[in-house]
């Protein structure tokens, strides 16, 4: 599979395709590939707010008066054009405002200059309550201002991945009342212009939703059209957000019309609806949302459809769908799918355990080609599986059904594994890389670059503030989680697998050279290494409560080590083959074992007795989790297939 590389734009930093000729953020034009090592996980595009100017070469401290007019009070933010301060208008009985300077790596830039102004100019003839008003477009001390109105609002962007109910989706009737309003300032807009970058970044909104003073306002109109300006020389630039952007505005930016920006707020209603993004077969709302009215799938699938002729006409049209949906019923509701089956309603097996029957659930094809490794989220909502063509793939718990399918790496995905609170996803793979995951809309937040062989295994501490991955280059790094750099490295062996124990004191790595090492994290030492398998350690696991440090090797044999002494107390025979993943439920009274041999099997704890086996991948079982609750177990096949077992007392 072909490498594909990712280049920061020279001006502003934002993470563009190496194809890229023009960064999507700022315009600017791009000089080369340049691989980077973290991605910009600021959502709003504002980086650093609060530090002064200064620290970008312009000084424009607080106090600084701008053309004898506008005192400036501190720094609000700073994207790729410019940095936007909060001023008071001395001219204007010291009326909050804003200034948006351009950057002064642009300011020699003819293009980037025109572009700035042209976003005043833009912004400037839409006279609307639902846009940023702009004021004034000047040139002070050589650099390019716009005055621009104060909106103590707060980012649409915010509300949906960061706050106290991050990734909870948004009530329905805010969701209607947010778009209501945002296609009524649109519907002013495309009098003068197509905004092409419509995203919850560029949302605000202020006040009570049910109040009608509620405001919702559009800003940054950065990239915007302008009906009466040539932009030939934008021709095949594809301008925007991925995400949000229209399939036509992905091949051509300088063609698209007003019905572009409705297929971006389609993809925002969608989104505060349902907390993810409708990529690739995405369900509609009423699936992921059981209580939401059919007619808002409807809604939704017009406002996505591929073809800008097949979508709503204006913002108008859109908002007299939107507000008349739920009385008459004007979409059509032929799009949508059925709703999803119980979860019990395809059992395929069965097997009595001491606890319950475990029984078969269903039985997937992944479509990923061979699979690795198996992880569910923290909440039992999703669990992810890790493929052979590159790709993660997330599912629904619940329903059974794939929710969407993450790319970025170029070789196989080996291992993945959730943050204790669910809000990252960490992937390892066969291109050295380990990439870091929002969970909550499923964008990819960081790409790790610390390996120089294959990633191997990844893994959160229970408390969220690390990150451990090995390699095959004989190497495991501890990341810190805030930050992504390096904490501390051990090299030694081939690490082929890692498990932190519940307190996160300790970390066990296993090593292609037959041993298991484990690491004493407050100490920074060694404070054991075990012994005594006769192949590669593929596995370990920790039980819940501490007291065990399962190993299991490609000997074909599980030993059972006690804490604190780490004496081995049991050496299981439970495979006829390699052992390739094992796995304690939640309560520590079920371990799961899977292998080469195409087995997987259950036994109980504290006797060791095998309950239950199931034969269920041709090809052998990979991996292995069982949810949360401990209801619930999946496992992964070199076949591709994805088996969900669930425990029926």
């Amino acid at each position: 599979m072909p490498e594909t590389g990712i280049q920061n734009c020279p001006v502003c930093k934002t993470e563009n395709p190496d194809n890229a000729r023009f960064c999507i953020n700022c315009g600017a034009g791009m000089g080369g590939t340049l691989k980077i090592t973290k991605a910009n996980t600021d959502e709003l595009g504002l980086k650093e707010a609060g530090k002064p100017l200064a620290a970008a070469n312009v000084s424009y401290d607080p106090g600084t008066v701008v053309l004898n007019r506008y005192r400036v009070e501190r720094e609000l933010g700073r994207g790729g054009m410019g940095t936007v301060l909060l001023c008071r208008d001395m001219q204007n009985d010291e009326e909050p405002c804003c200034l948006k300077v351009i950057n002064p790596q642009l300011i020699d830039n003819e293009d980037l200059v025109e572009r700035f102004k042209s976003e005043g100019r833009i912004a400037r003839k839409i006279r609307h309550p639902g846009i940023i008003a702009t004021h004034d477009i000047f040139e002070w001390n050589k650099r390019w201002h716009i005055a621009m109105e104060f909106f103590p609002g707060t980012v649409l962007r915010k509300l949906i991945t960061e706050s106290d109910n991050a990734g909870t989706p948004i009530a329905m009737e805010m969701a209607v009342a947010i778009l209501t309003r945002m296609l009524d300032a649109l519907e002013a807009a495309h009098q003068v212009t197509v905004h092409r970058d419509i995203k919850p970044e560029n949302v605000m909104f202020y006040g009570d939703f049910k109040s009608p003073d509620f405001q919702v306002k559009i800003l940054d109109f950065g990239i915007a059209k302008n009906f009466e300006v040539s932009n030939a020389t934008m021709t095949e630039v594809a301008m925007g957000t991925t995400g949000y952007m229209a399939p036509e505005q992905a091949k051509d930016a300088a063609r698209v019309d007003a019905r572009a920006d409705l297929y971006a707020c389609a993809v925002i209603f969608y989104e505060m609806l349902t907390g993810l993004l409708p990529v690739g077969s995405y369900d509609p709302p009423s699936v992921l949302r059981p209580e939401l009215p059919s007619w808002v799938d409807g809604f939704t699938d017009r406002g996505l459809k591929y073809r800008a002729d097949a979508r709503y006409t204006s913002a108008a049209d859109m908002r007299t769908a939107l507000l008349n949906a739920g009385q008459t019923r004007q979409e059509s509701q032929s799009q949508s799918q059925p709703q999803a089956a119980p979860v019990f309603a395809a059992v395929d097996s069965a097997m009595d355990g001491k606890r319950g029957r475990w029984l078969r659930v269903k039985l997937m094809d992944s479509k990923q080609g061979r699979l690795h490794s198996v992880a569910f989220s923290p909440d039992g909502q999703n669990f992810a599986t890790a493929g052979d063509d590159g790709s993660t793939q997330i599912w629904d718990a619940r329903r059974l059904k794939r929710v969407v399918s993450l790319g970025g790496h170029s070789q196989w995905v080996k291992s993945v594994h959730y943050s204790p609170n669910g809000k990252l996803l960490a992937t390892g793979s066969g291109d050295n890389t380990v990439r870091i995951w929002d969970t909550r809309n499923w964008r990819e937040l960081n790409v790790i670059r610390g390996h120089e062989q294959p990633v191997i295994a990844v893994r959160f501490s229970p408390d969220g503030n690390f990150l451990a991955s090995s390699g095959a280059d004989q190497l495991a790094i501890l990341w810190d989680a805030a930050t992504f750099e390096p904490v501390a490295e051990v090299r030694g062996g081939g690490i082929a697998a890692l498990s932190f124990s519940p307190d996160g004191l300790l970390l066990a790595s296993g090593t292609l050279n037959q041993s298991v090492v484990v690491w004493d994290l407050m100490r920074g030492e060694t404070l054991v290494e075990l012994k005594g398998h006769r192949g590669t350690i593929t596995s370990l696991a920790f039980s819940p409560e501490g007291r065990y440090l399962l190993t299991g090797s490609d000997d074909t044999t599980i030993r059972v080590y006690e804490l604190p002494g780490f004496e081995r107390t049991l050496k299981v025979r439970n495979h006829s083959s390699l052992i390739w993943s094992i796995a304690f439920s939640s309560d520590g009274k079920l371990v799961a074992s899977a292998g080469e041999d195409k087995i997987l099997v259950l036994r109980s704890l504290p006797d060791w007795e095998e309950v239950a086996t199931f034969s269920d991948h041709p090809k052998g079982v990979s991996g292995v989790a069982f949810s949360p609750d401990g209801k619930m177990m999946a496992t992964c096949g070199r076949e591709g297939g994805v088996a969900v077992y669930a425990l029926q007392v």
